[in-house]
């Protein structure tokens, strides 16, 4: 076991993120090389003066950045590097241990995607100048770049031309360009009781405040956002009205009509995220439908494509895009040209088509063994995405249930990740039925969770 121990006294924020922050540092330096064991839970916590828990979670936001890896029985340990295949291709070493099934991620699967990017590389290396994809872009995007993201934006249902589009590097920087451009450090956003990490992240990074609204089964309740319009000064909410991460959960037309007149009443901005959406047949029109004028339109092709095309395309309303590209540049400058000239291409010569259709059905496929798995247990999900949300029957508390499931190799996300600061969680668990996990694997994980709840809790987390 390596001796390590980080040094948080340069570190803010949270404990749990500063340790996480710590231990990225020490594996950049090389303090920590790869294959390198970390102190036990308990122990770091006693030698730092931390809870257990808040270590655990430390561990966990390590694990989600992809910086180490968990293995049942045998502790933590620094990922390895990439290396090179005989035929060429690069690979990265497996970050999940042998016979363990990472359930945590909502990935999609890439095999198709791969062989799609290959054959667009092809047709570009036969083109004599490839200088413009390798110049900075002015205004976030070419111009074929930007046609190419109003004519997406349009498919969604929001009305835009390619003058009130931004280009970012994927749905979450995209994110960040709009919280950049429309909140400044110290105010407070709306977000729903339940939301994407991501956002929790960024908001604690720029020095926001979050504070969240009840939901139901369709997301932001109105009368609850409307009564905390009335208490704060917050102007700005993020929400996925379609498909919302964990839950499922889509707003029906007259709850993305209220929320609309909510927001205008209290003069509000909305950015609107959907990603998750892209997947999908049917779904309703955006909330950017009912409320164009304040509302900040994020999706992408990560969801429905491939998730290492990272591209996001922002609609912003009329006289708003120049501070949301602004962001973008101070962010990152530019989104990757190259990227935004696949996605282009995929999007005008029916490439893009293709892969959500193969996509769709795949996801729906691996739903379906999901939900006949859990029949007679609460669980949510929709046929557009690649996780399920899973209400754990009483008395199972959450803990107890990802304790087991780990037992048995199989990791899965409880609803602490997903709810922002101190409030309390509900005993519910994210599982995620994508990634390149063959539908035989995933059979068998969905029939070893559902086997867990025939049972009573605590076997794997029993205490001396």
């Amino acid at each position: 076991m390596t001796m390590w121990m980080p040094d948080l006294a340069e570190h803010h924020g949270p404990k749990y993120l500063a340790i996480a922050d710590a231990l990225a540092e020490a594996i950049t330096s090389g303090t920590l090389p790869a294959g390198s064991k970390l102190p036990a839970q308990r122990n770091l916590a006693y030698d730092i003066g931390v809870t257990l828990g808040t270590v655990t979670r430390a561990y966990r936001e390590a694990e989600r950045r992809g910086l180490v890896g968990g293995e049942v029985g045998r502790g933590t340990y620094v990922n390895g590097e990439k290396r090179r295949r005989g035929d060429g291709f690069i690979e990265f070493e497996a970050k999940t241990p042998p016979g363990v099934l990472d359930l945590t991620h909502a990935t999609l699967p890439h095999a198709e995607a791969g062989r799609a990017m290959a054959k667009t590389l092809a047709e570009l290396s036969q083109l004599s100048d490839l200088s413009p994809l390798a110049d900075y872009q002015l205004n976030t995007g070419m111009a074929r770049h930007l046609d190419a993201g109003a004519k997406w934006v349009a498919g969604r249902g929001v009305t835009t031309s390619a003058d009130n589009i931004a280009i970012s590097g994927g749905v979450q920087h995209g994110t960040l360009a709009a919280m950049m451009a429309l909140v400044p450090s110290g105010e407070t956003i709306f977000v729903e009781e339940l939301t994407y990490p991501g956002v929790i992240r960024l908001a604690q990074h720029m020095g926001l405040r979050v504070e969240t609204v009840a939901m139901d089964d369709q997301g932001f309740l109105p009368d609850a956002l409307d009564t905390a319009c009335r208490r704060t000064t917050a102007k700005l909410i993020y929400c996925m009205p379609s498909v919302h991460n964990p839950t499922t959960a889509t707003m029906s037309i007259e709850r993305r009509q209220a929320i609309a007149e909510v927001a205008r009443r209290h003069h509000l901005h909305i950015i609107e995220d959907d990603v998750w959406a892209a997947v999908g047949a049917h779904h309703p029109p955006p909330l950017a439908s009912f409320a164009p004028e304040r509302t900040f339109f994020l999706s992408g092709p990560s969801k429905c494509m491939a998730g290492g095309l990272r591209i996001g395309f922002i609609h912003c309303p009329d006289g708003q895009v120049d501070r949301v590209r602004s962001a973008v540049r101070v962010s990152s400058w530019t989104a990757p040209p190259l990227m935004a000239e696949i996605t282009t291409r995929w999007l005008n010569d029916g490439t893009g088509t293709e892969l959500t259709k193969v996509i769709r059905r795949e996801i729906e496929t691996r739903v379906a063994i999901a939900r006949a798995h859990f029949a007679n247990h609460s669980l949510r999900s929709d046929p557009s995405v690649s996780f399920v949300w899973l209400e754990l029957p009483s008395p199972w508390r959450a803990s107890d249930f990802q304790a087991e499931a780990e037992a048995r190799g199989i990791r899965v996300l409880t609803a602490e990740t997903f709810t922002p600061g101190r409030d309390a969680a509900p005993h519910a668990v994210r599982i995620s039925v994508g990634g390149n996990h063959s539908r035989a694997e995933i059979e068998r994980a969905m029939a070893e969770l559902a086997d867990i709840l025939s049972g009573p809790p605590g076997a794997a987390s029993s205490v001396i």
